[in-house]
């Protein structure tokens, strides 16, 4: 736990090695998720995403916050297609071409790559539609049309023994979350830089032993730095999380808010703005391990 702050990690977690195992979704799968409070999913999912298509890949970065999806706001985009349900009735009913993919969704263009967006559903009452049966069938239909799919994903209401999260309405808001996370290719698992946002994470890890993920996650520490938890910040993070969780972690992302914002304020990746800042970098750096780790590649070594 870290060294002088016992009582901020202090956190009672049944941690158990996973070996992964064959994803049930027909193609390339990489969910990225955290457990309360901000961390920047979104964002990293934008930027890493970004960095996927900027290699050379098909990319398709899909909002499905059922809470509160936000990507097409962090992109600048305001009037864009209801294109998730549409997509999904049309997989269901056997007739989703590439022609229809291509108008239902958002290209963005990164020069001489591009990026497709698939905005999430502003009203929540219409999430019922996004069922995990027609998710599968969306993806099936899709697999010739891009090599990796990103999803952004919201945090759980509710645990089996408890509520996380006050959602609206009493219906049951992670049907899908729990499927997603139980057969995604890949798993992002992001953590904060504090201690209320590393208890947090820990605290999160229980989920995905309780909905069967047996994909081992890539940890993601984003907006890092040092003057939240002092200059050893790096060192007592790792051995937190190797001692409670037994967990590496693969990726630091630099508290940058200024560069953030402006990418925010733009509509823009941060790799359209400034190649050369740190956080873009180690974003960049993520995306190469993902691509080593997906499919067929073999995992990066974990701890058991």
């Amino acid at each position: 736990m870290i060294r002088n702050r016992p009582s901020h990690l202090a956190v009672v977690t049944e941690s158990h090695s996973v070996t992964p195992a064959k994803t049930i979704y027909p193609l390339n799968v990489i969910a990225c998720w955290s457990g309360l409070g901000s961390p920047g999913v979104s964002t990293l999912a934008i930027n890493l995403a970004t960095e996927l298509a900027l290699s050379g890949q098909k990319v398709l970065l899909a909002d499905l916050n059922t809470l509160a999806p936000s990507l097409a706001l962090h992109l600048g985009l305001v009037d864009t297609p209801a294109g998730l349900s549409a997509l999904l009735r049309l997989a269901e009913q056997g007739r989703l071409s590439y022609q229809e993919f291509q108008r239902l969704t958002v290209t963005i263009s990164l020069g001489r790559q591009e990026l497709v967006l698939l905005p999430g559903l502003a009203n929540p009452n219409r999430w019922s539609e996004v069922s995990p049966e027609r998710l599968e069938k969306l993806l099936e239909a899709i697999k010739g049309f891009v090599d990796h799919v990103i999803l952004d994903l919201p945090v759980a209401t509710r645990s089996s023994n408890s509520l996380i999260h006050p959602s609206i309405g009493e219906a049951d808001r992670d049907f899908l979350l729990r499927d997603v996370l139980a057969k995604a290719s890949k798993l992002i698992v992001v953590s904060g830089c504090d201690p209320v946002a590393a208890k947090r994470f820990l605290e999160a890890l229980d989920y995905l032993h309780e909905v069967g993920s047996t994909v081992e996650p890539l940890v993601v520490v984003n907006k890092f730095r040092t003057s939240a938890l002092g200059p050893d910040a790096k060192a007592d993070l790792i051995t937190s999380y190797e001692r409670l969780a037994r967990l590496r972690i693969d990726c630091f992302v630099p508290y940058e808010p200024e560069n953030f914002e402006k990418s925010l304020r733009n509509g823009l990746p941060l790799t359209l703005l400034k190649r050369s800042s740190p956080a873009r970098k180690a974003i960049d750096e993520l995306a190469k391990i993902v691509m080593l780790t997906s499919r067929n590649a073999p995992s990066v070594a974990k701890l058991s």
